[in-house]
């Protein structure tokens, strides 16, 4: 489709240059003419001469894009050979692929002036529902995150995707934090040469209603194991620095850890554990079989350990569970903790309870009250923890959000 798109724009394209290059022609022999006459003809003559020499350049341009067009032919990663092979094979196995598979870049389209989100300190969050966009709450995340920890390189991944610089939230992120970078990267350039390629490629990973999740879930694991750095989900409000705290996963409660922030260096063992677990368990009907239940499942492994009240305390090497106030102060049986309003005779406001100083993020359980709205005005915890922890967002949110 898009190799006959190009041809169809080069046709047109060389159509308008011959055009214009007889139109060009004529302009020479008039031109002799008129430059003596009136000065009026003078105008014309430089405006018609300056239109031809643009037109001349991008006729150049044109005859050199068609040359790259034809020397390197479009790739698709599903099917192309895996070379070096006695016979040669895509990456499902099948033989009757045609072309080599390329060399894999990682292709980025950044709202930043950083051309990749490689650095020694750094974070990430992964838009994966295809939304160019972040909404208020998904930006206060983002500001939390970068507002805390002004040394961390905050980078925002949006799949397959052109960002829509156009919105306010996008807008206040890039104009007012250094340290943040959107991205948008192509899912099949990112998985290409990987573990989780062939996942990715061949089997039935899109079916179901959870495929955005399944997608979230590889992405993260994949992104910590390529770069190393924080992930965090984009319902998570931080409330203090993290980066004390490296190659870790948090607890919900006793029995129950999270895949929602992991830290992890670059090619971590656990990271690779977890990546081939997931390729190999992997259930696209079932919620959480890829997600906290995976990381849980290699946890076992890696601590040694059958006991889930023994994970949240126990310092397995090279790797930890943070205990559930690091991230989890609020649990999800508790939710509403989040939207209690003071009591109408309170006129001062009091610190919440719950936020204590072992707190370094909030997660806000956003798949269970997404379409709760949240008032400027109001005066519960979620409401403050986004007045306080992201300013910026805050100020330019509606009423109702």
């Amino acid at each position: 489709m898009s190799s006959s798109r190009n041809r169809t724009v080069s046709r047109i394209s060389s159509a308008i240059c011959r055009s214009w290059h007889i139109n060009c022609r004529t302009h020479r022999l008039l031109s002799c003419r008129l430059i003596f006459g009136h000065p009026f003809a003078k105008f014309l003559y430089l405006v018609s001469a300056s239109i031809c020499l643009i037109i001349f350049i991008q006729c150049k341009n044109n005859i050199h894009l068609q040359k790259n067009t034809r020397d390197t032919p479009e790739v698709d990663r599903a099917t192309c050979c895996q070379l070096p092979n006695k016979q040669a094979k895509d990456i499902c196995g099948r033989s009757n692929c045609t072309l080599p598979c390329t060399k894999p870049e990682l292709e980025i389209d950044s709202t930043s002036k950083r051309k990749s989100p490689l650095s020694q300190h750094q974070a990430f969050f992964i838009e994966s529902s295809g939304n160019g966009a972040l909404s208020y709450r998904q930006a206060c995340t983002v500001e939390s995150l970068a507002l805390h920890n002004p040394n961390l390189i905050v980078n925002v991944l949006f799949t397959d995707v052109k960002i829509n610089t156009s919105l306010d939230t996008v807008q206040k992120l890039v104009e007012n934090y250094a340290n943040v970078q959107l991205i948008s990267i192509n899912v099949d350039e990112y998985m290409a040469g990987t573990l989780m390629e062939h996942w990715y490629q061949c089997t039935n990973w899109r079916s179901g209603s959870y495929h955005v999740n399944n997608l979230s879930n590889a992405l993260r694991l994949l992104t910590v194991y390529k770069f190393g750095g924080y992930y965090f989900d984009l319902d998570i409000i931080s409330v203090r620095p993290v980066t004390s705290y490296r190659n870790f996963v948090a607890a919900v409660d006793r029995e129950i850890v999270n895949n929602n922030v992991i830290h992890a260096d670059a090619k971590h063992p656990f990271i690779e554990l977890a990546i081939d677990d997931f390729v190999t368990n992997f259930r696209p009907d079932l919620w959480g079989n890829n997600g906290p239940a995976l990381i849980f499942r290699v946890l076992k492994k890696w601590c040694h350990s059958e006991d889930r009240k023994s994970l949240e305390y126990v310092s397995c090497p090279g790797f930890n569970v943070l205990p559930a106030p690091s991230f989890h102060p609020v649990h999800h049986f508790e939710m509403q903790k989040l939207f209690d309003e003071p009591l109408t005779n309170e006129t001062e406001e009091k610190p919440i309870s719950w936020l204590t100083e072992d707190v370094v993020g909030v997660h806000l359980w956003n798949r269970m009250n997404k379409d709760d709205p949240i008032y400027k005005k109001a005066k519960h915890p979620y409401k403050r923890l986004v007045r306080d922890h992201c300013p910026l967002v805050f100020s330019i949110a509606p009423e109702i959000f």
